[in-house]
């Protein structure tokens, strides 16, 4: 005779393997993604900014610009080929028009695109790839505590001390004096600051994002409900970040800024190559918040900063210091710590 709860418990402990392996295939893609994004700023028209206004308030343009167009692109790759693949294209328009759902996803596009994703483009542009990718490991801090505090997402104390860990590695990547030093330095460029801040924005903005998702995607399908964030990060783009830039540098400077973008065809390329590991790499990480949590999905998806190094080093032969080094295998034992969470304590913190 079969035993229910030995079924229960059998279904629980797949969805936990399976969180972890999904987790780290969006680990894999989220690396990747990093060496992308150290390119197009090599590429036309980032390469001599010569598009954009002089000094920090280029560097936001430039940003603006870049990440405008290549979540655009984005959307429309993996609408198309996704979505499209799995069935689910029909399903996107009744995700956006019920606004009661829809609104949340929006609100998580903003948080995880003009602040998170912009703070760590400008992070790559003005401090390196390396930092920008290992700054953004207290994201899972962020996102379980938030979890937490907002609809009781349970998190062990085995789970907390794997975080710690990561906490730890996280201070040894960021290096704090000399971040200080870069910042203080005569001879940093303009706006020096801004990458810094982009990196803790990063780390605020996704971890809130995190935390909005795993609450709406109990909800909606995580596919449609993915899609519905991006179209409302294309929306805070172009009807609220647009419009202050504007007003603050007219429409001229918009314009040649936005059309020396999408001109530039090597541009377009690794934009469409960005959206196929970092965005793709959102298909899967939003995939472990039902079945191990957000804290767990975010920690394990985290592991991301290895791959961003081996990748930075590969193939575009970019060192690695010391401390990022030791900042990283911390974090790696960190997720090996939350990993051997025991199962009945794993299952107790998932929803």
């Amino acid at each position: 005779m079969v035993n229910l709860n030995e079924l229960i418990q059998k279904e629980s402990k797949n969805r936990i393997k399976w969180g972890f392996l999904i987790g780290i295939i969006c680990a894999v893609l989220w690396g990747l993604a990093y060496v992308a994004l150290t390119v197009v700023w090599m590429v036309p028209p980032f390469d001599t900014m010569s598009a954009f206004p002089e000094g920090a308030m280029g560097m936001l343009v430039a940003a603006a610009a870049m990440m405008t167009v290549q979540i655009t692109i984005a959307f429309i790759i993996l609408s198309l080929f996704y979505l499209g693949g799995t069935g689910k294209l029909a399903d996107l328009p009744r995700t956006i028009r019920t606004t009661k759902i829809s609104k949340w996803y929006a609100f998580a596009g903003a948080l995880g695109g003009p602040f998170a994703i912009y703070g760590s483009v400008l992070a790559v542009g003005y401090v390196g790839a390396a930092f920008s990718a290992s700054a953004a490991l207290l994201t899972a801090v962020v996102g379980a505590f938030v979890a937490k505090l907002w609809y009781g997402e349970n998190i062990t104390k085995r789970a907390w001390m794997g975080i710690g860990i990561m906490v730890i590695g996280g201070i040894f990547i960021l290096n704090p004096i000399q971040t200080l030093a870069e910042i203080t330095n005569p001879s940093a460029p303009e706006g020096m600051w801004l990458g810094y801040f982009g990196a803790f924005a990063a780390t605020i903005g996704w971890g809130l994002e995190g935390a909005i998702a795993g609450r709406v995607i109990d909800l909606t399908d995580s596919d449609t409900g993915l899609h519905t964030r991006f179209v409302g990060e294309v929306l805070v783009w172009s009807v609220v970040i647009w419009p202050i830039y504007m007003l603050l540098l007219g429409p001229g400077v918009v314009i040649t800024a936005l059309a020396a973008t999408i001109s530039s065809p090597s541009f377009l390329i690794w934009a469409a190559i960005i959206g196929l590991t970092a965005n793709f790499s959102y298909v899967f990480m939003w995939k472990t918040y039902p079945l191990i949590g957000v804290g767990r999905g975010m920690s394990i998806s985290t592991l991301y900063v290895l791959f961003a190094i081996i990748g930075l080093y590969v193939f575009m032969g970019i060192p690695t210091a010391w401390w990022i080094i030791v900042g990283a295998g911390l974090a790696m034992a960190g997720i090996f710590v939350m990993y051997g969470d025991s199962g009945e304590s794993l299952m107790e913190s998932t929803r």
